[in-house]
Order: structure tokens, then C-alpha cells, then sequence
């Protein structure tokens, strides 16, 4: 494998170079391409040429760009322009063009000798026929029977985003993608069809050519063809163990014959905060200081010099206040690179490509690099036989920030950052020894935490047409994983705050394979067509971490490159995790007139991770469909063009299970040898050998539908899923001497609505106008928990409840002049403190009065609209999430109503002024125990985003093609600029945190096509 790596990447740079010829006949794009010389019959004679040039229009008038012309029977070939003009040089003769372009009908044009030609192509109504890959192959769209969503290349790419996963926020329903964090690098959450473990990850699986990726896509997204969401567990129950959370599929782009292509694409982007609320100024708190001393001094305002230290008396006479948001932020800057080239001949094709990011966050020294590339090889070897190897290689270099803004939101604003000479004072607010600067980590050669990851993923395959019937398919995928992680933290950082410094490393290494086999059958007799797919798969994980760290280093010049040199707490670790999964795995479909559609499957999965007499579980679903559009009554409807119906039902697994979970386990103890230090082994976790996956079945029905020769298009599905054999720990005796056992025992269901519409607003010669809208409503609920329980308080979780809630008391105001007896009596309360609801009626708070506070969404909306008028081109992604709440920080952790850290700037009690917002500062309660104070966080989380608003231009084919480019777009967009909420400065998506808020982009990139 690795030779043929190497000879791909020697391919690759010579085709970069312009050195090796595919063909002798060049390709282009809405360029002249002329040649007067072909070989006749092995011999070098002349022959004549024409050159043809035309313009390609749509039903409608519309300049088609990007259509292929082919000239049939050779690779000789051109694509038209962004005004759809093309130009073509052939042998003189009576050859035919073959015209495609995805959405309309195949043309094929006898030449004659002419040298215009016109083409009109002609809309495909049956873009049904579309291809969409489902586990273990392709099928067409028409004869799809579960609910799957399919997203092509443009759409992924038309908006600029790291992670190619994220552009499918609120444009595929059933999906729930949020964004929790602004850091560089940071991952998203991703929920399909709601949440159903209580334990395990709810992650659907993703797979990257159909071997195992994870939901980090750090793929350049130019290099995927096309994104499948498969949701129901007819779609995902051939993935066995692996398909209870949904399936993600991502298919790669491959080198296509007949033609090279070129392509960069390339944006800059210039990031700064989104909505980040401040903390108070120094006249601010000085005010909640002395209210926090009113409070418990008799109602009466203590003197200034009674409460505030000398040096901070002459910082408020002198103004003497520090901002210290406006020193931890910064403009964030974001450059990607993107270069792409595919091709090939009638036997080979390749593609390649190369990607370099470089994200500068909006702290210091938080940068995160990212370089990768691919290259992928087919090779056609006969007729019967087809190989191909495909590597994607990545490698991450993190400069990663510790959280600075808990210390800048909760150090005193009456503080002096620097001395005169423009060092940084350690500890700068006056007669506050606990309150280190927020600018620590920023002084050179303090703070080093950085990353480097290194990803190859291979993959090669055979394919062999055994008969026109029946073809073989044989996969490998290996995923090898490199990642360390250094650390050195000095005395004067946040982190130690002048105590002893800590350096680190961690380092993991992972090696996976994927092993399948498939074997497919195609029939079609008269109106019958069956389709059988057996398949065997073995999958492996090798997982090992390395740990080592310790305490006062000797020399902050090594870094975390001599932790010998600690002398205190010195640290080793290491972990060693395999798992092994074989699978057998079939499927049959069958198809009646091309209108009534049965499908069938059942996998099997052995886990190595269960005990003997429980490896083994077993996945089947059902599925149906009636394309209502072929029976005879439709036939020549000239309202429906679309019309099928599908019901499904299947079973999948989640493989939950800690490796070796089954086996019990044992627990380091310590002992004593008088003065000496001894160390033993002791049973800790309790064997259970009965433990399995977790398992969930699912029912869904759907309908598809076209009116108006599919001006307007979607679909709509309902389904139900329970989720069986959660594993959740159960309580023991204590004379067992073991706390719980892990067992099979809860269950969760999901059900819900899903639809998807596309409408062709407006179809005019120069101007288009189209929208697609998603709506998805999920509600969730635990049905059980193990042995007959209805809560788990120290989980929150509750039957009846969402998987994901808050548990506390409900805050409904607070108490007013007036109410002192009623405060008093309902739980030591008094006027300016917070009211609790009395939910259990009882006349007393106690713990009956909580409730609980959904994190999870009641719906969502996306609404896409997209506009063309002659080059120009705009699209506006409105997204809304519905019904969540969160736990808001500067609310509730954040509001300091002792006075002795700064706070939030909200609008608190006072006998002036009588709010029901936030209680009253008082100076006897401590920076974290103000009593029901954890009730404030809990805020509806509900947002609307203008998300994305892009604006791009199509440079005109005569300018561009004076320098052989065949097109070029630059654009411009606006991402996560306009949020709407009921939460003041601040976006909820972010999830309540006030750590790495997330950012806004104004983005300027450019798309060349060579």
C-alpha cells in the first residue's frame, strides 16, 4: 500500500507540474482549445479541424455554466462557461456532442460540419432518478423506502465552514447541530432524532467513504461529493451495533474521465466576538459594594472608608478602573487554502488536493494550524475488474489558551493591569491576594499547552463484475492516529496564581481497521427487479494514552521537554483499550412495476466487548414504499409529478459498552508501613456478565411529493423509537461491599415530525428565486429506570422527563416590603432575597418544590433562500432553535452579591428600587452560597440567527479567459452576525458558558476554476 501511496503522490505533483498528458486532446473550460495534428492509423498524417462554439440554455432561457460537452467516442471535451458558452476544437466529420448537466436531460447533437451550435437541454422531471448512497451501496432516490436525506457538494460548500458537518445546520431535518464554543478547533454537538442513551454518546455514527471518522470532519469540504443523513433504523439497521444514533455518510469526490480539472478556492476571515456581555465598571461595583454593606448594616450606608482599602479609595477618586474584557479580546483572523485537481483517463482517474488553515482566535496565542491532503487513484485493470486507494493525511498544530475570562468577569474593576514601565502587576486590584491578573498566561514563556495531531486514513478496494448480474466488493480502511499533548504551566499563571508550576504531556496513539466484504446481486425480469446484498464486515480499535506530568520544574526553558527535572508530585499513567466487532450482514430489495418497493435486512453483530453467551445481537428492518405517482390515474396529472409513501420498521444496537465492563474490575489503595508508603489492589467494580448493547426499534412513515413539475418539493415523515436495555447503574447492599452494578435496565422513546420543502419561488431567464425550508420536532422522554425507580436526582433524570434536563427550584421573583412575614415562614426569607414557586403546594420550601428545565430543543426551523440574477448570486440561511433552556452563568455563577469579586451588571433589589429581576446584594454571604442563587441561570435558550448571508459574483467569462481560467467567483458573507433572543449580549447557542464566546465572521473568498 505504501508504494502505491507513493506513486499516487508522485502522479499527483507531475499532473500539478503540467508534465504528464492525459490525453492528446486538452480539456478546457470556456476557452479556445485548438489542435491541427492527430495520428491516422499509426501514422503521423494531418487532419482538419473545425471549431465548434455555442451557448447552453435551460428550458427557461437560463445560461447554464458547468455543463460537460463531450465529443462522443473519445475524451476530447470542454464545459461551458458562467454565461454558458462553450468553445471546442474536433476532427472535421460527423461526430456527436454529448451535452450533461445535473438536473436535465442528456443531449446528444450531430455536428455535420457545423461550427455554432445552439443547445437547449431540457429540465429532467424525473430527477427522482438521482443516485443517493445508502449503507453498502447506491440506490435511486425513487426507490429509496426509509427516511434519508441526501446533500450534494454545492451546498456543502456554499457557505465557507471548518467542519463540513456544520453546513448541515437547520438544512437537514431531524438533525440537531449547535456550535457550544468559539475556541479554534472546537468541535460541534450533533443529535439525530433526539437523544436516547443516558449514558453512551448520542453521536450518530459518521462514516468517510464507509469506514469510520468521528464528527470531526477536518476533510477540506471541497473534496466531499455528496453528505447522506440516513435517520430511520431501516436506513441504519445494516450498521448493527454501530446505527441506534443515525448514520452519517460522506462520499468523497473521485477523478472523472474525459476531462482535468483545476480548481482553488480560497477565504479570509475576519472574526471578531459575537453577543458577550460585560461585568460591571469600577463606579458599578463600588455601588453594589456599598448596597452589599447597607444590607447588613441596618439598612444604612457604611462610609467609603469603612469598606474600601486605602489604595482603592484614591483608584475611585483618580478613576483609577481597568476594563479587563478589553484587554483578553482581540480581532480573530481566519486564512484557508484549498486546492483540488481531478482527471483522468478512460482507465484511470485521480483526484488530488491540498488544504492549509490557519485560525487566530480571538485570545492571545490561541491559534490553531491545520494542514491536509488527499489523493485518490481508480484504475479500471479490464472490463470485469476495478481497484482503487484513496489516503486522506492531516495534521493539526494547536497553540490551545486556558479559560482567561472566569478571572477577567470576576477580578475587581478597581485594579491598576500595569506599572508605569508597562509590566504586568501579578495581582492587581488592592488588598486582593486571590485575584491574579487575567493577563498571566500572556507574559513570554509562562504558558505552553499545545497540540499536535497527525491523522492517515487509507482506504483500497477491488471491485469485480463476476457476471453482468453479480459484482464483489472487497474494503479496507485503516485509520492510524498520532496525538500529543504538552503542557507547561509557571507560577505566575492563572492556573497556579504564584504556587508551584506544573508541566505535562499526554500522548495517544490509535490504529483501526475496517475489513468488508460485499457481494451484490441485480435482476430485472419484465416488471419484477431484485436486488441482494451479503456482506461480512470486521472491524478493530487499538487505543493507548501515555501520561506524565509533575510540579515544580526546574527551568521554564525546557517546557514540558524535562519533567524528570520536577521534584514534587511526580505523575506516570498509561491505558491500553481494544475492541473487536464481526459482523454478517443482508439485504433484499424487490420492486413491482416500478411502483410497489420491499426491502428487507438483518445484521448481525459479535462484540468482543460482551461476555460469551451474549456476543452476538441480531438488527432486522422492514421497509416499503408505493410510488403513487406510476399508477395510471396520475399519469398525466399536471398538478403532481411526485407522490410516494414509505413505512419502516427496523432495530439497531448502540455499542455502550466500556470494553471490558463485563469483567469487573480492581482499584488502587493505599496503605501504611509505619513511615513508608504501600500500595494494593482491591475489587472495586462488580463483574456482570449478562450485560449487552443497547438496542432501539423504530417506526416511520413518510411521504414524498412534487406539484408543478416540481416547483414545489419535500417530504414529511413521523416516526416513533424506543430505546431498550439502557445501561444504568443499580444500587447494592452495602454488605456486598460494592456501591452498584451496571445492568440492562432503562428505556428511552423519541417521536417525532419531520419536513423538508424546496419551492421554485421565481424561474425567469435572468433572475432566480428559490427557498428550502426544514422543520424538526422531537420529544423525548425517559419511559424507565432500573428496578422500578421513577427519579435519579444525583443524574437528573425522571421518567416522564427528557434525557437532558436541569434540576432545581423555579425562581419566580423576589420577595417584597410587605411580605416580610411570608418570607419568613416560607423559608427564612426576607424582602430583596429570591422567591421560589411552592410547586407541591405545601406552604414551606423543601425538596418537593423542584422542577425540571429542558435542555432540549421543543423545534427548530431553517429556512434557506437563494437568489441568481445574471452573475451575481446571494443566499440567506435564517435558522431557529425553539423551546431550550440553559444555564446561564452571568446570571447565576457570575452575579456576585457579597461585593468581594466583581459581577454582572444586572438590575438587583434594593428598597429603591424593587425589582423581581436579581436579589439584593448582601455582604454576609460568601462568592457562591447566596441562597437559591443557582436559580437564576435557568433561561429560555430560544434563538432566532440570520446565520449566513453571502453575496457572490461571477466574473465574466470574456475578462477571465484572457488568462486561460475558465471561471472565477468572489464572494463575500456574513456568518453568525444577526442573532435575535430574549437573552441580552449574549448568543444562547453558545449554551450559557461565558468561557471562548462564539465568533462572527466577515468573510472574503475567491473560487477559480482552471
Amino acid at each position: 500500500m505504501l508504494k502505491k501511496l507513493q506513486s499516487a503522490s508522485a502522479l499527483s505533483l507531475l499532473l500539478l507540474g503540467g508534465m504528464l498528458p492525459l490525453t492528446g486532446q486538452q480539456v478546457f473550460a470556456g476557452t479556445e482549445l485548438r489542435i491541427t495534428k492527430h495520428a491516422v492509423d499509426g501514422k503521423n498524417q494531418s487532419r482538419a479541424v473545425i471549431d465548434v462554439s455555442g451557448k447552453i440554455t435551460g428550458d427557461n432561457g437560463e445560461e447554464l455554466p458547468g455543463v460537460s460537452i463531450l465529443l462522443k467516442g473519445t475524451t476530447t471535451g470542454a464545459t461551458s462557461d458562467v454565461n454558458g458558452v462553450f468553445k471546442l476544437s474536433i476532427p472535421e466529420g460527423n461526430g456527436t456532442l454529448v451535452f450533461s448537466y445535473v438536473g436535465y436531460l442528456t443531449q446528444e447533437v450531430q455536428v455535420n460540419n457545423r461550427s455554432i451550435i445552439d443547445v437547449k437541454l431540457l429540465t429532467d422531471t424525473k430527477a427522482l432518478e438521482e443516485i443517493v448512497v445508502v449503507g453498502y451501496g447506491t440506490m435511486k432516490k425513487s426507490d429509496v423506502t426509509g427516511a434519508i436525506t441526501s446533500v450534494k457538494a454545492k451546498d456543502i460548500t456554499a457557505i465557507p465552514t471548518t467542519n463540513a458537518l456544520r453546513s448541515l445546520q437547520g438544512k437537514v431535518s431531524g438533525i440537531d447541530i449547535t456550535q457550544t464554543s468559539g475556541q479554534p478547533g472546537a468541535n460541534i454537538n450533533i443529535v439525530l432524532r433526539g437523544n436516547r442513551s443516558l449514558k453512551a454518546d448520542n453521536k450518530p455514527l459518521v462514516l468517510v467513504d464507509g469506514i469510520p471518522y468521528g464528527s470531526f470532519i477536518d476533510i477540506n469540504p471541497t473534496d466531499i461529493a455528496s453528505i447522506e443523513v440516513l435517520k430511520d433504523v431501516a436506513s441504519t439497521a445494516i450498521y448493527g451495533t454501530r446505527g441506534a444514533n443515525g448514520v452519517i455518510i460522506i462520499t468523497t469526490k473521485k477523478g472523472v474521465s474525459g476531462k482535468s480539472t483545476l480548481s482553488v478556492n480560497s477565504y479570509v476571515s475576519m472574526n471578531k466576538k459575537a453577543l458577550y456581555p460585560k461585568m460591571m465598571n469600577g463606579q458599578e461595583y463600588a455601588q453594589q459594594k456599598r448596597e452589599a454593606y447597607r444590607t447588613t448594616n441596618g439598612d444604612v450606608y457604611r462610609k467609603d472608608e469603612d469598606i474600601f482599602q486605602v489604595t482603592e479609595l484614591q483608584y475611585i477618586k483618580d478613576g483609577q478602573f481597568e476594563d479587563w474584557q478589553s484587554y483578553i479580546f482581540h480581532n480573530g483572523l481566519m486564512q484557508n487554502y484549498e486546492v483540488n485537481l481531478t482527471g483522468g483517463s478512460e482507465k484511470t482517474t485521480f483526484a488530488t488536493s491540498f488544504g492549509y488553515q490557519r485560525d487566530k482566535g480571538l485570545l492571545l496565542d490561541d491559534v490553531y494550524r491545520r494542514l491536509n491532503g488527499k489523493v485518490s487513484i481508480d484504475h479500471k485493470l479490464n472490463n470485469r475488474i476495478r481497484v482503487g486507494v484513496s489516503a486522506i493525511y492531516s495534521y493539526k498544530n494547536q497553540d490551545k489558551r486556558d479559560n482567561p475570562l472566569n478571572m477577567a468577569n470576576k477580578i475587581l474593576p478597581i485594579a491598576k493591569a500595569f506599572n508605569a514601565d508597562g509590566s504586568l502587576i501579578l495581582n492587581p486590584a488592592p488588598g486582593y491576594s486571590a485575584q491574579f491578573t487575567p493577563l498571566a498566561d500572556e507574559q513570554p514563556g509562562v504558558f505552553v499547552n499545545n497540540i499536535r495531531d497527525k491523522r492517515l486514513f487509507a482506504t483500497a478496494y477491488i471491485d469485480v463484475k463476476v457476471t453482468n448480474d453479480l459484482f464483489l466488493k472487497s474494503m479496507i480502511g485503516l485509520d492510524n492516529l498520532d496525538y500529543r499533548r504538552g503542557y507547561y504551566k509557571g507560577y505566575n499563571t492563572i492556573a497556579n496564581a504564584g504556587r508551584n508550576s506544573v508541566s505535562g504531556v499526554e500522548i495517544n496513539n490509535g490504529f483501526n481497521y475496517t475489513w468488508e466484504n460485499t457481494l451484490n446481486y441485480t435482476k430485472t425480469v419484465g416488471v419484477h427487479q431484485i436486488q441482494g446484498l451479503l456482506g461480512t464486515s470486521s472491524l478493530g480499535t487499538n487505543y493507548e494514552e501515555y501520561t506524565s506530568s509533575g510540579n515544580n520544574q526546574a527551568s521554564p526553558i525546557t517546557s514540558f521537554h524535562d519533567l524528570n527535572s520536577n521534584t514534587i508530585s511526580k505523575v506516570i499513567g498509561s491505558k491500553l483499550r481494544e475492541t473487536r466487532i464481526a459482523s454478517f450482514f443482508g439485504r433484499v430489495n424487490y420492486k413491482l412495476n416500478n411502483k410497489y418497493i420491499l426491502q428487507a435486512s438483518l445484521r448481525t453483530d459479535g462484540s468482543s466487548v460482551l461476555a460469551a453467551g451474549n456476543k452476538w445481537g441480531y438488527f432486522p428492518s422492514a421497509s416499503a414504499a408505493w410510488r403513487i405517482i406510476e399508477e395510471p390515474f396520475l399519469q398525466n396529472s399536471k398538478v403532481v409529478n411526485d407522490l410516494k409513501v414509505r413505512l419502516s420498521w427496523g432495530k439497531s444496537g448502540n455499542a455502550a459498552i466500556d470494553p471490558y465492563a463485563t469483567l469487573g474490575g480492581l482499584g488502587l489503595s493505599a496503605y501504611a508501613f509505619g513511615t513508608s508508603a504501600a500500595f494494593g489492589y482491591a475489587p472495586n467494580i462488580v463483574e456482570n456478565p449478562a450485560l449487552t448493547w443497547e438496542t432501539t426499534g423504530t417506526w416511520n412513515a413518510g411521504l414524498d411529493f412534487g406539484f408543478f413539475q416540481n416547483r414545489i418539493s419535500g417530504n414529511i415523515d413521523i416516526y416513533k423509537s424506543l430505546t431498550k436495555d439502557l445501561l444504568l447503574p443499580s444500587l447494592l447492599p452495602t454488605h456486598s461491599g460494592y456501591p452498584d452494578i451496571l445492568k440492562n435496565v432503562g428505556q428511552v422513546q423519541n417521536k417525532g415530525i419531520e419536513l423538508s420543502i424546496t419551492s421554485q419561488n421565481l424561474n425567469a431567464k435572468s433572475f432566480n428565486w428559490s427557498t428550502d425550508y426544514t422543520f424538526t420536532l422531537n420529544r423525548e422522554k425517559i419511559v424507565a429506570l432500573n428496578d422500578g425507580v421513577t427519579r435519579n436526582e444525583a443524574n437528573s433524570w425522571f421518567v416522564g422527563e427528557p434525557t437532558k434536563v436541569f434540576f432545581n427550584y423555579k425562581k419566580i421573583g423576589n420577595w417584597q416590603l410587605g411580605e416580610e412575614e411570608a418570607a419568613k415562614n416560607f423559608g427564612s426569607n426576607k424582602p430583596g432575597d429570591v422567591k421560589v414557586a411552592d410547586i407541591n403546594g405545601n406552604g414551606v420550601v423543601d425538596p418537593g418544590d423542584r422542577t425540571t428545565f429542558s435542555q432540549v430543543p421543543k423545534f427548530s426551523i431553517g429556512v434557506n433562500n437563494h437568489f441568481e440574477y445574471k452573475n451575481f448570486d446571494m443566499s440567506v440561511f435564517v435558522f431557529a432553535r425553539i423551546g431550550q433552556f440553559i444555564n446561564y452563568e452571568y446570571n447565576s455563577s457570575a452575579y456576585k452579591p457579597s461585593a468581594l469579586e466583581n459581577s454582572s451588571n444586572v438590575d438587583y433589589w434594593t428598597p429603591e428600587n424593587p425589582t423581581n429581576a436579581f436579589p439584593r446584594p448582601n455582604s454576609s454571604y460568601s462568592t457562591t452560597n447566596y441562597l437559591y442563587q443557582s436559580t437564576l441561570g435557568y433561561v429560555d435558550g430560544s434563538f432566532l440567527k440570520i446565520r449566513d448571508v453571502s453575496l457572490g459574483y461571477n466574473i465574466p467569462s470574456a475578462v477571465v479567459k484572457r488568462i486561460g481560467v475558465g471561471r472565477v467567483r468572489v464572494y463575500g458573507t456574513l456568518q453568525n452576525y444577526f442573532t435575535f433572543s430574549k437573552i441580552k449580549d449574549y448568543d444562547p447557542e453558545r449554551g450559557g458558558d461565558l468561557s471562548f464566546p462564539l465568533v462572527k465572521q466577515m468573510i472574503f473568498g475567491v473560487n477559480i476554476d482552471f
